[in-house]
């Protein structure tokens, strides 16, 4: 069994709908099959996948697990990068990170993203394409720090 077959066995139906819909055309096309004939052998057809998105059981779940906010899903992955995009911010920890990276270390913070439906939940280094309100918000911010140091 391929490690795409393995993991997509490992989901629920509201969790392969989530994955059809929001990362089946990250996957090379030769992947992109695989999951389709999955998708095939487990019954799941483009409507059946926005009918399971739509009533979605998981988000009315109210536990400790740490979900996705977009899918629901507890699969998080967690992983510690480099942090850097360390200048602009403004908190002991923006100025703590920056004088480290001067002085050659690095410092590190955690990136999270739903395994599922590729949400990033926590993006430290702003990798992950921003929608265009926060691109607005982030370039005000930007422009006031610019203004401030001046």
């Amino acid at each position: 069994m391929s490690r795409v077959k393995s993991f997509l066995t490992e989901l629920d139906d509201y969790e392969l709908a989530f994955f059809a819909k929001f990362k089946l055309l990250t996957y090379m096309k030769e992947t992109q099959s695989e999951i389709k004939e999955y998708l095939i052998e487990r019954n799941l057809n483009e409507s059946k996948i926005d009918r399971l998105i739509s009533e979605n059981p998981k988000s009315k779940l109210n536990d400790d697990r740490k979900r996705c906010p977009r899918c629901y899903s507890d699969k998080i992955r967690n992983d510690k990068v480099e942090w850097t995009n360390t200048g602009g911010g403004i908190g002991i920890g923006d100025e703590v990170a920056t004088w480290d990276g001067i002085g050659g270390r690095a410092t590190y913070k955690d990136e999270v993203i739903c395994n599922v439906c590729g949400n990033w939940l926590e993006d430290p280094n702003q990798e992950k394409p921003l929608p265009t309100s926060k691109k607005i918000l982030y370039g005000i911010w930007d422009f006031v720090i610019g203004v401030l140091r001046n």
